[in-house]
């Protein structure tokens, strides 16, 4: 068996791999996006465009706004496969689960976590209710947890909220307590987050989410964020990411326009 120091170096390992992988996705995206091909194409896009070129978005400016906003979506979308994947790994290997019992396909969707008490040990089951008590109330017809989980939460499209809906449903029908775990407090929207309570389910935000996950999982990703060598190989990496931003075609055009 796996001893604790062992497995916080698995995790640690684990979340320095995915780090690498999703930004080096993110460099790979700069030097792409904002190339002179990239550029010259989604200005010469706007410049056609009988809506745009009317109110004067057809410049450069607006086309650098253009990939900003996207290259923020898709960090965006790049933290959240971070944190969806390591607490899943964390909480296979807590509990003994496969890859199929700790994200159980519902119907057409993947659960991030899925704890069933049919999957899980007796110690294990006292645990899973006991720490979800301190947190929420654990209905006794309940069979497990079902656990989605986001960084953050912005959802900008009704469909992202009616997969949420329907993926409450099929969490309710398998017999499993909906949870939602959100990490950011900066983000959550309250209209989004009450259509999903009246759903079912229960959220919990911010630090309420980090404790939840280090009772249950015994991961703390706080900690492992602080930890020397990953801060210093975030910081490494997304000061690569800015400096490729800022020295890119895209960039260096709209610079000089405005030194002129």
């Amino acid at each position: 068996m796996t001893n604790a120091n062992d497995f916080q170096t698995q995790i640690e390992q684990k979340f320095l791999e995915s780090l690498r992988h999703h930004l080096s996705g993110l460099r790979s995206k700069v030097e792409n996006d904002f190339s002179k091909v990239s550029f010259e194409y989604e200005l010469n896009e706007l410049r056609r465009d009988p809506v745009y070129s009317k109110f004067a978005f057809d410049s450069p400016e607006y086309v650098l706004v253009r990939l900003m906003g996207r290259m923020s979506i898709s960090i965006g979308r790049r933290l959240g496969e971070i944190y969806d994947k390591i607490p899943r790994f964390v909480a296979a290997e807590r509990f003994g689960l496969s890859p199929d019992q700790v994200a159980p396909k519902l119907h057409e969707l993947e659960l991030d976590i899925g704890l069933r008490f049919s999957d899980l040990t007796y110690e294990d089951i006292v645990h899973v209710k006991k720490t979800v008590n301190q947190y929420l109330q654990f209905a006794k017809s309940s069979n497990g947890v079902g656990i989605e989980i986001r960084y953050n939460f912005n959802p900008n499209d009704s469909a992202r909220l009616r997969k949420d809906v329907t993926m409450a449903d099929y969490v309710k029908a398998d017999g499993l307590l909906p949870i939602y775990l959100i990490f950011s407090v900066i983000s959550p929207r309250d209209e989004a987050i009450t259509r999903l309570q009246r759903a079912g389910w229960n959220f919990l935000v911010g630090e309420s989410a980090i404790s939840f996950a280090r009772e249950l999982f015994g991961l703390d990703l706080t900690q492992i964020l602080d930890k020397p060598n990953i801060k210093t190989e975030i910081q490494k990496k997304v000061s690569e990411i800015m400096q490729a931003i800022i020295s890119s075609y895209a960039f260096q055009v709209v610079i000089a326009k405005h030194q002129e």
